[in-house]
């Protein structure tokens, strides 16, 4: 997808992206796997990354297949998510953690490792020019063994929880409250997040019943962003 023209998203060529995707990420692991047993550390690392991104891209597309596919800002922000190489590889490593049976553990090291695995990517592919002092870098001296092995473990993992669910799941089905939190921009969320008067909005529609996090970004952006008034102010 990496052409600038948006093909037509349907559930059905977005059912075959998740498959084609997963079928490229089991071959790029062993393909890892054999550049690890001929020490070729970096080269397996670069290939285990590729992996959790390819794992990532079907996990998105599969999961997405029953978001509004008529409206174009979705369409857009899949395109743009299944090509971030950083979104992929985020969420490969959360479905991961999320289906591992010690949950807290899980997401302290998913989010210790997706920071490494991000930085690791370009450095264990080509060679670059450093300072400090001003040298070469090669991908063999940057990539560790013991975090290529680490690498092709979390690859595999990661592998290993996305053939089940593509496999055996149903899509999720996507409230229209869902599919525009999924369009909203970062900033724009993580600026309500921050927001100590959006929490005490979330806990009172909780409390009388409504648990879905997409209703409150968008209800309390409604009723109290665009109009100005705080929650508790009118409590």
């Amino acid at each position: 997808m990496g052409s600038p023209h948006l093909p037509n998203l349907t559930a059905s060529l977005l059912h075959s992206y998740s498959e084609a995707a997963l079928h490229n990420a089991d071959e790029l692991l062993v393909e890892s796997l054999l550049l690890r047993d001929h020490d070729h550390m970096a080269r397996a690392y670069f290939l285990a990354v590729s992996c959790i991104e390819e794992t990532g891209k079907a996990l998105l597309a599969f999961d997405s297949q029953y978001r509004n596919l008529t409206d174009p800002a979705v369409c857009k922000k899949l395109k743009t998510s299944m090509e971030s190489h950083g979104q992929k590889i985020n969420y490969a490593l959360s479905i991961w953690a999320v289906n591992s049976p010690d949950l807290r553990e899980a997401f302290k090291v998913a989010l210790d490792l997706t920071f490494h695995v991000k930085h690791g990517r370009e450095p264990s592919m080509y060679s670059d020019l450093r300072t400090d002092p001003d040298r070469v870098q090669t991908p063999r001296e940057i990539v560790r063994a013991t975090a290529a092995r680490d690498c092709i473990r979390l690859a595999k993992n990661c592998l290993a929880h996305a053939q089940c669910p593509v496999g055996e799941k149903i899509p999720a089905k996507f409230s229209a409250a869902q599919d525009r939190l999924f369009t909203m921009k970062p900033a724009k969320i993580q600026e309500m997040l921050n927001m100590e008067d959006f929490w005490w909005y979330y806990i009172s529609i909780r409390e009388a019943g409504q648990q879905d996090i997409a209703e409150a970004v968008l209800g309390y952006e409604r009723d109290h962003i665009k109009t100005g008034t705080q929650f508790r102010a009118a409590q």
